[in-house]
């Protein structure tokens, strides 16, 4: 299991795919959405929105248009609200959806994930760390990336990332 933590932009990244954490309705949203969203083009919203409405924990693939990246995951997390046991097996689903997606990436090695969940779904970032990374060490890709915004979020991760390597080495 290899897991590369970037600190950067998702759209900085050399990722084949990128996945990012999406509205049900698979229009533009605010922040990293509205970035990609802005980044790729119009066409993404046009390629999205035939598949909606999605629920949480479900994902779709699209073309990435005008990114550097070849597709999009469009995954849909749950809001943490309650902390319950159910809202955080739909956060896993929306991270291993995405990673159901490898079949239809056609011959794509590398896939980046945001940290999804932690912005205006409010999860605590170590509880979605922790998340994260039990979800991503299944991952099929040659190379599996989270791009996070600062060095907190990074050392969160990191430690996410050691706690799981020492779980499986076991």
């Amino acid at each position: 299991m290899s897991i590369d933590i970037y600190l950067g932009d998702i759209l900085q990244s050399s990722a084949e795919v990128i996945v990012f954490s999406a509205h049900p309705s698979l229009l533009s949203g605010s922040g990293v959405s509205g970035v990609i969203h802005k980044a790729a083009g119009k066409e993404l919203e046009q390629a999205a929105k035939v598949f909606a409405p999605i629920n949480p924990g479900e994902a779709i693939i699209t073309p990435a248009f005008n990114l550097t990246a070849k597709y999009v995951i469009h995954a849909v997390c749950a809001r943490y609200i309650y902390g319950t046991d159910n809202e955080e097996e739909l956060l896993a689903r929306a991270y291993s959806s995405a990673l159901a997606l490898y079949d239809k990436t056609d011959n794509a090695d590398s896939i980046a994930f945001i940290s999804m969940g932690t912005g205006v779904y409010q999860w605590p970032l170590e509880k979605a760390a922790k998340i994260a990374v039990n979800e991503l060490s299944k991952s099929k890709f040659k190379e599996t990336i989270v791009c996070v915004v600062d060095e907190e979020t990074k050392d969160i991760y990191q430690r996410a990332y050691e706690s799981c390597s020492k779980t499986l080495d076991t």
